[in-house]
């Protein structure tokens, strides 16, 4: 592109010097007033090889002509252009200018608050820019689709966005939030699709769900479509590209309702955006036909961007299942193949010979424990007690195979098991031939004796009974220490009561 003025020059500078006439540049010498009355006898001969010193003085010429033409055309060019630039950079403030203007006019507090929120975010987080790296595409090679998953920003928990199964998003809070694959569109084919399902929709009134593409990272805390590169379908009707404000028209496209499939189709060599509803595509002749060259600068990436205002839940498919439009599934527009082609799992040699899960080699219906003797050293299962007056319990064979902390270091400490407690004293054993041991008086006892004294007292006793009461007495009041010193008081006023009814009778 840039010889075609120079040598468009050079032909012009040409043809303009095959027009001019004979001694125009070199004038000869008939032309002369000294000899135009002379007979040309007289008139003087140019030397020999005159001709060709003509023709290169001519060629000069023609080239200064040219050269000047091209510095004119030069400086001319670059005029141009700095006005242009210059103009351009112009506009662009005037627009920049022109849509806080709009911003200040025409949103309230809080969304004036969010629109320059978000410049300041985008100014401050700039957009993730060229191919895919190695490692990410070796992961979408190996895993297909499921390498994919939407990603919420860590400012939003589960009670604002949850991502269940990777691809199902249900939307809590009353606010605007988004969210984005992990991955972009991989540039790879001509036409990348996804479709998204509106799986619940309990206030449509005042819910408004966007569906779109747009750079990474995105404000989260807005929908897509309201800011430079990023494009979105709304669910009131509204096609948004770069667009925060308001609309004064009518939507173009149908509003959305629960159970509605909403598609979004990017082409990667003409960067053309298309839409579709319920398998169907949607129409953009009202607004000019469909948005194209929508590529970011630096090569870009552009990522399935969905947000949302209120409580929702969408389901989203990027190829892992079937897509409602036909032509997506006819020419496979997935985001990456359903099945991934990662490498084989290793080939086992034989059968029993690679350990997938590892189990006891004790065989539970052949448990020959004799083959596993000299495994261990000698009185290695052996429990050694502390008391050397106590014989320890032979070895039990059910605890012939656990293992012994003890035995690794020289403790005296005995490993305590159900098995290996031993009473430190035998306890008493009742025979008949045997006297009962005291245990001391209760006090449900004492209140029996009170009662049976009491009965005594009412009726009268001769003395063989006043004496078998006597010896049954002193044979129940055997208490410890502690308890006859504090029944004494009771067993002397019990004398008294007994002298006095010994005296009365």
């Amino acid at each position: 592109m840039s010889l075609l003025p120079l040598i468009a020059v050079l032909l012009s500078g040409t043809a303009f010097a095959s027009t001019l006439p004979p001694g125009f540049i070199y004038p000869s010498a008939e032309d002369s007033p000294k000899y135009r009355d002379r007979p040309s006898y007289e008139i003087p001969r140019p030397p020999p090889h005159s001709n060709s010193d003509d023709d290169f003085h001519e060629f000069v010429i023609i080239m200064l002509i040219t050269l000047g033409s091209l510095l004119v055309l030069a400086l001319i060019t670059g005029i141009i252009l700095v006005l242009i630039r210059r103009r351009i950079r112009i506009s662009e403030d005037e627009l920049v200018r022109e849509e806080e203007n709009q911003a200040y006019l025409e949103l309230n507090s809080d969304e004036q608050e969010l629109y320059f929120q978000s410049k300041e975010y985008l100014i401050s987080n700039p957009c993730i820019v060229g191919e895919l790296t190695m490692s990410q595409k070796l992961i979408i090679q190996e895993k297909g689709i499921t390498a994919y998953e939407f990603q919420k920003d860590s400012m939003l928990s589960n009670n604002d966005l949850m991502i269940i199964n990777r691809f199902e998003l249900n939307f809590f809070k009353n606010f605007e939030c988004s969210t984005q694959t992990n991955f972009p569109i991989p540039m790879k084919n001509e036409v990348y699709y996804f479709e998204s399902k509106i799986y619940s929709l309990p206030h449509p009134d005042d819910t408004l769900i966007s569906f779109g593409l747009s750079i990474k990272p995105y404000p989260w805390f807005r929908l897509p479509g309201r800011h430079p590169q990023s494009i979105c379908y709304d669910s009131d009707g509204y096609r948004r590209y770069n667009q925060p404000f308001k609309f004064t028209n009518d939507p173009p496209f149908p509003k959305l309702a629960k159970g509605d499939v909403i598609g979004v189709g990017y082409k990667t060599r003409s960067g053309t955006v298309f839409f579709t509803r319920n398998g169907k595509k949607v129409s953009e002749s009202r607004l000019g036909g469909h948005i194209k060259n929508f590529k970011i600068a630096n090569q870009g990436q552009i990522f399935p961007t969905i947000g949302a205002n209120n409580l929702c839940s969408i389901h989203v498919n990027l190829g892992q299942r079937g897509f409602v439009f036909i032509e997506g599934n006819v020419k496979s527009w997935g985001y990456a193949p359903i099945e991934g082609t990662g490498p084989a799992p290793p080939a086992y040699r034989k059968f029993n010979s690679d350990i997938l899960l590892e189990r006891s080699e004790v065989d539970d219906d052949n448990n020959d424990l004799s083959e596993r003797e000299n495994d261990f050293p000698p009185d290695f299962w052996e429990v050694h007690g502390n008391d050397s007056n106590v014989s320890s319990p032979p070895p039990i064979d059910q605890d012939k195979y656990s293992y012994n902390a003890y035995s690794d270091v020289n403790s005296n400490d005995e490993r305590i098991t159900l098995n290996s407690l031993i009473p430190p004293h035998i306890p008493p054993a009742y025979d008949e031939d045997e006297e009962e041991p005291h245990m001391g008086t209760s006090q449900e006892d004492i209140f029996e004796q009170e009662e049976e004294e009491e009965q005594e007292d009412a009726t009268p006793l001769d003395n063989t009974d006043s004496r078998h009461y006597e010896l049954e007495t002193e044979d129940r009041i055997q208490v410890s220490s502690d308890t006859e010193e504090e029944l004494t008081p009771e067993i002397e006023t019990r004398n008294e009561d007994e002298e006095n009814s010994e005296e009365h009778h």
